[in-house]
C-alpha cells in the first residue's frame, strides 16, 4: 500500500466563548492517499468544514488547533507536519500543495477583479512563469473544466460564425475567443459557471490534494452533474487526491471511494463507501440516509435522524448517544399508493381552480440608445396553468428558466408585460399596488423565500418578526398569544420567542419564516427553494412539516426547487420549465416515469441517486 498524501492524527480543534471553549472537532483521524476520493458528510455544526480549513491553516479567531497532527508527504518530498511548520512555509503549501473549492463562488471570487487577473494571480503566485505564460496556462484550465471549448472546437465554431475565413484569420478569432473568456466579472457568470472558474484556480498549480467544500450545494441537477463528472476526470487524470464535503448523500455516493460520518465533531462511523451506505453501523448514518426522499414510491412521511436516537448530556458534560429500536422496514413500506395518488388528484381537480395564468409574460428591459428600452429580455414567455384549492403544484427547471421570476409575478413582486393572473376569482394584474383589494388579496398569499437568515431582520426578536404582518395588516388580535400558537404549530418552544435569528440553526429559522408566513392565515404560499440550503435530515423535518400544515389547514402550495427529489415527494402535478416556457405539465408519478421531453429526460437522468441500498 503507498504512503498516505495526507494524514491527519488525533486532531482537536477548539472555540473560545465567554463560558467554555467549545470543540468543533475532536480526536479526529484518517488517510488519504494519491487518487483517492473521501467524501465527509454530516449536519451543519458537525465539524466538516472546521476540519478542511484547519487542514488549508485557515481557522478562524477565536477558533485554534489544541491537538494532533496533520502529516502532509509532497510527492518526491520528505513528510511535514503542517502544524509545526511557520507561517511562511504554510503559505507556500496552501494553494499550491494543497487547494480547496468553497461553497458559494461569488464570494470565494473578488467582484472588482475580471476572471484572467484572479487566474493568474493564483498562478504567479506559487509558479515561476511570466505573465504571457500564466495567462497561456489559464486559458488552458479553463479548458480543462470545459468552460471554454477546446481548440479543435473553437476552430469549428468560427469556421461556421465566419465562412471563407483563412487560416490565420480563424486564428485571430480563436484567440479574441479565449481573451474575450478571461475578461468577464464574476457577476457576468452563472452559478456553474463560476464554480468552473473557482475550479480551475484551485487546480492551477497540480496540487497533491484538493478539498471541495459543499461545491454543488446551491447548482441545478444538470450542472451538479458536469462538476461531479468534472472532478471525478480531474482525479483520474492527475492523481489528486480528493476531500469531498456535503450533507447530499446521493451526491457522496456517486463520487468518493469512501466516507467519513461526522457528528458533533466526532467522526463516528468510516470506511469504503459502499460498505458504510448499505451495512450503516451507527444511529446516526442509519437517519441520515433514511432521510433521502425515495424516487421509487412516495413515503407519507420522512424518517428523520431522531427516529433513530436520543441524545442526551451527562451532568459531566460528556453527550450520549442511544439507539432506538426503529422499524425502519415499516417507515418505508407506509407509502402512498398510485391509486390514492389518483383519487387525491381527482378531488382536486373536481374544485374551481384557486388561481388561473393565462399566457403570462414576464421580461426585464434592455436599455438601448440614449437610455431607451430596446427590447425586453424574457424571463417568462407564454406561461399558462391553474392550481387548486389544497394542491401542491411542483415547480422545476435549471437556474434562469423563470421559476422565481414567475413566483414573484404570481404575488405582484413583478409586474408582467401581458397575460393574466386571476386568484380567488380576481384578476390581479389589473389591481393597482395601492389598492385596498390587492392588500386585502395578499393577506391570502405568501412566500418562503430559500435563505431563511436573509430572510429575517437581525435586529429583531423572532416574536417581533412573527407579528410583523399582524402589525402591517392592522389585524386585531392578542398577538403575543397568536405567535406562540404559530411557533407550537411549526414545531418550535413558544420560550425561544425573544430569541434573535443568530440564535437559531438553519432549519429552526426555516420554522421562523414558516410560521411568519402563516400569521395571516393565507390560502395559498409558494415555497421557492425553502429547503435547499438545509441538512438532509433537517429538510426532512421541514418537509414533514409542510405536508402536515397543508392537510390541517388546507393550505395551497407553489413549490420551488432544483431538487428534483424532494419536488417528488412533496408534489401532485409538476410543471417543467425552460428558457422562459412550459416544457410539460403532468402529475409527478408521469412525470418521472414518462417524460415526453428531452430537457425533462435530460433533468431526471441527472438526479443522484447513489446506488445503494440499507440493509
Amino acid at each position: 500500500m503507498t504512503e498516505p498524501v495526507l494524514d491527519v492524527r488525533h486532531l482537536q480543534v477548539q472555540f473560545a466563548t465567554e463560558s467554555k471553549p467549545i470543540v468543533a472537532v475532536e480526536d479526529l483521524n484518517f488517510q488519504l492517499r494519491k487518487g483517492e476520493k473521501l467524501g465527509i458528510v454530516g449536519e451543519s455544526g458537525s465539524g466538516k468544514s472546521v476540519t478542511s480549513l484547519a487542514i488549508m491553516g485557515l481557522v478562524p479567531t477565536p477558533g485554534r488547533i489544541t491537538k494532533g497532527e496533520i502529516y502532509f508527504t509532497p510527492e518526491g518530498r520528505s513528510t511535514v507536519d503542517l502544524l509545526q511548520v511557520n507561517e511562511a512555509e504554510r503559505r507556500s503549501y496552501r494553494g499550491g500543495e494543497i487547494a480547496m473549492i468553497f461553497q458559494e463562488p461569488m464570494s470565494a471570487l473578488n467582484p472588482v477583479y475580471d476572471i484572467g487577473f484572479q487566474l493568474t494571480e493564483a498562478i504567479l503566485l506559487h509558479q515561476k512563469v511570466s505573465a504571457a505564460e500564466a495567462r497561456r496556462k489559464a486559458i488552458a484550465l479553463l479548458q480543462e473544466v470545459q468552460l471554454l471549448p477546446s481548440d479543435d472546437k473553437l476552430k469549428q465554431q468560427c469556421s461556421l460564425e465566419h465562412p471563407g475565413s483563412s487560416d490565420r484569420e480563424l486564428s485571430n478569432q480563436i484567440n479574441r475567443h479565449k481573451q474575450e473568456i478571461l475578461k468577464r466579472y464574476p457577476h457576468e457568470l452563472s452559478g456553474g459557471q463560476l464554480q468552473r472558474v473557482t475550479i480551475a484556480m484551485a487546480i492551477s498549480c497540480n496540487p497533491a490534494v484538493l478539498i471541495a467544500d459543499e461545491p454543488t450545494t446551491a447548482l441545478d441537477v444538470t450542472v451538479q452533474a458536469a462538476i461531479l463528472d468534472l472532478l471525478r476526470n480531474l482525479c483520474q487524470e492527475r492523481g489528486m487526491a480528493l476531500i469531498f464535503i456535503t450533507h447530499d448523500l446521493g451526491v457522496i455516493a456517486e463520487l468518493v471511494d469512501s466516507v467519513a460520518v461526522m457528528y458533533l465533531g466526532k467522526v463516528v462511523e468510516i470506511g469504503e463507501i459502499k460498505s458504510v451506505f448499505k451495512y450503516p453501523q451507527h444511529p446516526y448514518t442509519k437517519g441520515l440516509l433514511a432521510c433521502r426522499p425515495l424516487l421509487d414510491r412516495r413515503l407519507q412521511t420522512l424518517p428523520t435522524v431522531v427516529d433513530f436516537m436520543d441524545v442526551s448530556t451527562t451532568p459531566e458534560g460528556e453527550i450520549k448517544i442511544i439507539e432506538k429500536q426503529t422499524d425502519l422496514n415499516r417507515k418505508l413500506n407506509q407509502v402512498v399508493t398510485e391509486a390514492e395518488q389518483k383519487a387525491r388528484l381527482e378531488q382536486l381537480l373536481n374544485q374551481d381552480p384557486l388561481m388561473s395564468v393565462k399566457q403570462l409574460r414576464v421580461g426585464f428591459p434592455m436599455k438601448g440608445v440614449f437610455g431607451k428600452t430596446k427590447k425586453y429580455l424574457m424571463a417568462v414567455n407564454d406561461v399558462s396553468f391553474e392550481v387548486y384549492p389544497g394542491e401542491t403544484l411542483g415547480l422545476v427547471g435549471e437556474s434562469g428558466c423563470g421559476k422565481s421570476t414567475l413566483a414573484r409575478t404570481l404575488l405582484r413582486l413583478i409586474q408582467p408585460l401581458q397575460g393574466d393572473v386571476v386568484f380567488d376569482g380576481d384578476n390581479i394584474t389589473n389591481l393597482s399596488l395601492r389598492s385596498q383589494k390587492l392588500r386585502s388579496l395578499r393577506r391570502q398569499m405568501q412566500i418562503v423565500f430559500q435563505n431563511p437568515y436573509n430572510s429575517l431582520n437581525p435586529r429583531i426578536n423572532i416574536g417581533k418578526a412573527i407579528a410583523e404582518p399582524l402589525v402591517v395588516h392592522k389585524i386585531k388580535c392578542d398577538r403575543q398569544k397568536k405567535v406562540a400558537e404559530l411557533l407550537e404549530r411549526v414545531g418550535l418552544n413558544p420560550s425561544m420567542i425573544n430569541r434573535y435569528p443568530h440564535e437559531f440553526s438553519g432549519g429552526q429559522r426555516q420554522r421562523v419564516c414558516i410560521a411568519r408566513a402563516l400569521a395571516l392565515e393565507p390560502q395559498f404560499i409558494i415555497c421557492d427553494e425553502s429547503v435547499s440550503a438545509l441538512d438532509v435530515s433537517v429538510q426532512a423535518q421541514v418537509l414533514n412539516l409542510l405536508k402536515k400544515l397543508q392537510a390541517d389547514m388546507g393550505l395551497t402550495y407553489i413549490f420551488i426547487s432544483h431538487d428534483l427529489s424532494v419536488v417528488k415527494f412533496m408534489s401532485d402535478r409538476i410543471i417543467v420549465m425552460n428558457k422562459g416556457r412550459i416544457e410539460e405539465i403532468d402529475t409527478s408519478e408521469e412525470i418521472y416515469r414518462n417524460p415526453k421531453t428531452e430537457y425533462t429526460r435530460k433533468l431526471i437522468n441527472s438526479i443522484p441517486t447513489g446506488e445503494f441500498s440499507i440493509e
